[in-house]
């Protein structure tokens, strides 16, 4: 073949082929398809809403005292029994007029005894009874704002629409994004 027959056929095929591009580009979609196309977002309105989130607040705080043994109603019991039981160990450890020095004396050390004794039990008691310390706890109101999504405002081949978006975008007003759009029969006109 010629040079100029090459030349004229594959002008052919080009010139073809574009006009196939055009006339599909202006023929509308078929129906039930999706195609993109492109928006231009001319406002967002971001939403949020108020949430509660409380916060724990504790504090030490004087509780009530511990439980005491109940004590005897006589302060002085231990010490007299001391005296009794000393007297009877001294009585009995003494020969002749010893006798009676070692129960006095036995008498008199008992009575120390049971005394001593009396007032550990009167410090444990009131060491018992001191108040302890504990811990309070209570929760108090915070409410803070969260972001919970956004209506975004565009324009598409000369119609305004809005849609509410549940998340916050990443693109701004003024930007060009990309729509999903799907053909569906409507009704009648």
């Amino acid at each position: 073949m010629h040079t100029k027959a090459k030349l004229a056929i594959i002008a052919l095929l080009l010139t073809s082929t574009a006009a196939n591009a055009q006339a599909a580009s202006t023929q509308p979609p078929a129906k039930g398809s999706t195609y993109r196309d492109t928006a231009h977002i001319t406002e967002i309105r971001i939403l949020t809403q108020r949430v509660n989130q409380p916060q724990q607040i504790c504090n030490q705080v004087p509780g009530a005292p511990a439980q005491a043994k109940a004590q005897p109603k006589h302060p002085y019991g231990r010490a007299v029994i001391g005296s009794v039981a000393g007297g009877l160990i001294g009585h009995t450890a003494g020969e002749g007029s010893g006798k009676d020095v070692a129960t006095a004396s036995g008498a008199v050390i008992g009575a120390m005894v049971g005394e001593h004794m009396q007032k550990q039990a009167a410090a444990a008691q009131a060491q018992a009874q001191a108040p302890t310390m504990v811990t309070q706890c209570y929760y108090v109101d915070s409410w803070v704002e969260r972001q919970s999504g956004a209506i975004v405002t565009y324009t598409w081949h000369g119609r305004t629409m809005s849609e509410t978006l549940p998340y916050v975008p990443t693109f701004h007003a003024g930007d060009d994004v990309q729509l999903s759009v799907t053909t569906a029969l409507g009704g009648h006109a």
